[in-house]
């Protein structure tokens, strides 16, 4: 009885080690997690996933799950949604950021039904119908996506980010006015939304409003200051009204972000060229070709 006794003390406190074990290297990725190191993070879950009781294990499953779509590993993302369902099945948020990691893969289709999961757990899972609306808009499906947003913007009128997919549906139409409307109304709600902003100018720029373009722009690039996409828009805007140097600069900043961005390169030497900086514009395109190649 005592060999027993002694037996199990020794079961149980090996249980409590791995138990700890597990619990450390998760607390090391959700702190990586929250650095936006998502590589380094789920290479911490999948260590505790080795030793991690049952109770634990779903979170890992989900945070792995986030870890890989963040880093474009999207098969494997989807592989660990997967199995945090089959332990939490009515948990909406699995369903959801599954759906998400078949979108980023560009399988839209594959990505409605998870959305249409969640939302049968969650009726007012309103993110879950602005992925889906997201889904079916680039599967090309306008109508059912302009549908679907309404109902999200129903349940949550104050949902910043339909009006802002709203906008983009109604921007696809040509209804250029209508559509900035909707990016007005989400800004109104948020007024930190780059992508409203960056959508806003990409309307007023189809629609010839430069100096407006010009100032949405800018709004998204404060907002926004890593995506060279907003900086390279923002100098093409600039070289239509014959703004060089300030093109030039937004040009250099689109460059810094990525430097693998060959039409940021392009601009940048028609921009110095058009600021009379032959031997700047000259250097730059050595720097084109030699990155690029000739045209």
């Amino acid at each position: 009885m005592k060999k027993w006794l002694l037996a199990a003390f020794f079961t149980f406190a090996a249980f409590n080690g791995f138990c700890a074990a597990a619990e450390e290297l998760i607390n090391k990725g959700d702190a990586l997690m929250e650095q936006e190191k998502y590589g380094e993070a789920a290479v911490m879950y999948k260590e505790a996933e080795k030793t991690a009781p049952e109770n634990l294990l779903m979170g890992i499953y989900l945070n792995l799950g986030i870890c890989y779509r963040k880093i474009n590993d999207y098969d494997s993302a989807i592989e660990y949604y997967k199995k945090a369902a089959v332990i939490s099945p009515e948990m909406p948020d699995i369903y959801y950021n599954a759906g998400l990691a078949y979108y980023y893969k560009g399988e839209y289709k594959k990505a409605v039904p998870f959305y249409k999961k969640a939302i049968s757990i969650s009726r007012e899972y309103t993110e879950a119908y602005g992925a889906m609306a997201m889904a079916y808009r680039d599967m090309g499906n306008s109508k059912l996506a302009i549908n679907t947003i309404m109902k999200a913007i129903k349940i949550n009128p104050d949902y910043a980010g339909g009006y802002n997919i709203l906008g983009n549906c109604l921007e696809d139409n040509k209804e250029h006015e209508k559509a900035i409307e909707m990016y007005k109304r989400a800004i109104r709600l948020r007024p930190n939304y780059s992508a409203a902003f960056f959508n806003l100018g990409w309307v007023y720029d189809e629609m010839g409003q430069y100096i407006n373009a010009i100032d949405a722009y800018n709004q998204a690039a404060v907002m926004e200051n890593a995506d060279p996409g907003v900086f390279y828009n923002l100098g093409v805007t600039y070289m239509k009204v014959g703004s060089w140097y300030n093109a030039e600069d937004a040009f250099r900043k689109a460059i810094r972000l990525d430097p693998e961005h060959k039409e940021a390169y392009d601009n940048l030497v028609i921009a110095l060229r058009k600021n009379n900086m032959g031997r700047e514009a000259e250097k730059w395109e050595q720097i084109r070709i030699q990155r690029f190649g000739a045209k």
